[in-house]
């Protein structure tokens, strides 16, 4: 610690002798001490505390009144056990059971007199550094856990406003948290394209204040003077550490705003814009009223994060909104083109068809037979795009019926065992003898089988192997598809069940919708679905199928079960 700053330290003398009064006195501000207090009552040491707020008290032992062991016991009742105050106890009482009975009691040294001037200069700056040390240290604690607490509260403000992608759900529940921790009253207001401003959250520590709240919601309300426009029309930013008359008079548009202003009786106030996407988007407003705490510059800085989070927010819910109206647009369109492919599709194959059976060549005929696969394939990718149109609008019905899935199996196997052959890859099945029925729809359980085998052959090299699996796990069967392929990069793997994706981008033999085709149908049974691979071992896609009851199989062999799916639900890891 500087000399400075030990010298501007508050020093308070307690003594009844006006003589030692002056030596004191005297002494210290011929070494430069500044804010010197001297009282000779010293039943008035009390008051003077609270008045001066001392660094140091000097204080004798034997007075009239209050006698120094009793001014350290009235003392004690009124400093808290965090602060250091040093007492310096100067007496001319040289018994040791003095001492000892004086540092018991609070004093922090003890000097006899007469004093030595050296001496009790040395002792009072050791004091005062010591005082200081600790203060410092409480200052930087009191600032840590200051800083520990907001760090929870903005976490807990962007957990509120992450909790919705409707913004005015999220900004609404951002006010609630932030009153009355941060602020008597909070509001939100958002600028629409046009300009308009809207209240779109508000909170009051007193419920029955709200409604004057959303009273004043109408922009209507807030002259050119307000806080809130100089945010929303100007990006700036207020802290008005105590409101006066004249401020609520000149924000008063007319005399009921006036009133409910008086009602609602601001007494601090901070306002700072909502900025993202490099535009004001908003505003955000608190106000200490009902307490009296002040706001001050650390506040604002809070504030101002609070409303960078809340942009975001804003920002985020506009580009959700879009994505959201893109998609719609998109599947929109994709349902009317897979519709009005269907027409002409079926003619190309009748046409193929009949060319095929009349052709008079080789060469037509193996033309008639190109077309044909062509078409076949156009109407493979148009029932694609159906059926993502149907799991996203949740219009993908299944008939459930109690099967056998062994049956199942073999019909996949041997539908795709020339495409295995072709590539010189081993395609195998292993179900364990236990597999009770299952309840689904075999038309598209098969879909999945054919799009999990099909893509699996599709990427294990020639020599390679493909397995299916199926076992019984309790109340549901667990199938797996398992290849010896070069595997998936883990960074893709939460991707696979995604709309378009492909695991080679220059791969052109489909347009990524089979695997999230594959995620619909499964779950519209009430199945999981999900991916393990390891780079250079292979990929083995699972997917589980709920067992039929044991006493209903019959009954459901009867198809006399719909179930509509979507494809939303979360994909298991």
């Amino acid at each position: 610690m500087s000399s400075p700053d030990v010298l501007s330290a508050k020093v308070l003398i307690v003594d009844d002798e006006p003589a030692n009064l002056d030596l004191l006195t005297g002494c210290l501000e011929d070494e430069g001490f500044t804010n010197l207090r001297a009282i000779r009552d010293s039943t008035t040491t009390i008051d003077v505390f609270h008045e001066f707020r001392p660094d140091l008290i000097l204080l004798d032992l034997h007075m009239p009144g209050w006698d120094g062991f009793e001014v350290m016991t009235r003392l004690r009742a009124v400093v808290s056990e965090e602060e250091y105050l040093p007492i310096l106890v100067l007496t001319a009482d040289v018994t040791s059971e003095t001492k000892e009975r004086a540092l018991s009691g609070g004093a922090k040294d003890f000097l006899t007199k007469p004093i030595d001037v050296t001496e009790v200069l040395l002792r009072i700056r050791n004091l005062l550094q010591t005082r200081m040390l600790h203060e410092n240290q409480r200052a930087a604690r009191i600032a840590a856990e200051a800083a520990e607490r907001r760090a929870a509260f903005l976490a807990e403000a962007s957990h509120v406003l992450v909790s919705s992608l409707d913004q005015t759900t999220s900004l609404s529940l951002l006010c609630r948290t932030i009153v009355p921790r941060v602020a008597d009253y909070c509001v939100i207001e958002t600028l629409g394209e046009d300009g308009s401003v809207q209240r779109v959250g508000l909170a009051h520590v007193d419920p029955a204040k709200e409604s004057l709240l959303r009273e004043t919601a109408d922009a209507a309300t807030l002259s050119p003077e307000h806080p809130v426009m100089a945010a929303l029309r100007h990006g700036r930013r207020t802290l008005a550490t105590e409101i006066t008359p004249a401020m609520m008079a000149a924000v008063a548009v007319d005399e009921r705003h006036r009133t409910i202003i008086e009602e609602l009786h601001p007494r601090s106030l901070i306002a700072v814009p909502l900025l993202a996407g490099g535009r004001v988007q908003g505003a955000l407003v608190l106000v200490h009223s009902e307490s009296d705490r002040r706001f001050g510059v650390e506040d604002l800085e809070l504030a101002c994060e609070l409303a960078r989070r809340a942009g975001l927010t804003i920002e985020n819910a506009r580009l959700f909104a879009q994505a959201q109206n893109a998609m719609r647009a998109r599947d929109e369109m994709l349902a009317v083109v897979a519709h009005d492919l269907r027409n002409p599709l079926s003619t190309v194959k009748m046409g193929s068809t009949m060319l095929r059976e009349e052709a008079t060549s080789d060469v037509q005929r193996r033309h008639a037979e190109m077309v044909g696969r062509a078409a076949d394939r156009m109407q493979r990718l148009v029932d694609d795009l159906m059926d993502v149109t149907r799991i996203e609008s949740g219009k993908l019905k299944v008939d459930l019926h109690a099967e056998r899935l062994g049956p199942l199996v073999a019909e996949a196997i041997s539908t795709l065992r020339p495409l295995a052959e072709a590539g010189e890859i081993s395609l195998t099945r292993h179900l364990t003898e236990e597999i009770p029925l299952v309840l689904i729809d075999s038309s598209r359980i098969m879909q999945v089988l054919s799009n999990l085998v099909g893509n699996a052959l599709k990427f294990t090299p020639k020599g390679g192997s493909v397995e299916i699996r199926a076992e019984n796990a309790e109340g549901e069967v667990r199938v797996a598809v398992a290849d010896s392929g070069r595997g998936i990069p883990p960074d893709q793997l939460p991707h696979v069940f995604g709309r378009l994706w492909q695991a080679n981008d220059r791969d052109l033999r489909g347009i990524g919708l089979g695997l999230s085709i594959v995620q619909g149908i499964v779950q519209a049974h009430g199945g999981r679905v999900w991916v393990e691979s390891e780079l250079g071992r292979g990929t083995t896609f699972y997917f589980t199928l709920p067992a039929a009851p044991s006493d209903g199989g019959e009954a459901r062999r009867a198809g006399e079960i719909t179930r509509e799916g979507t494809i939303g639900a979360p994909v298991a890891q």
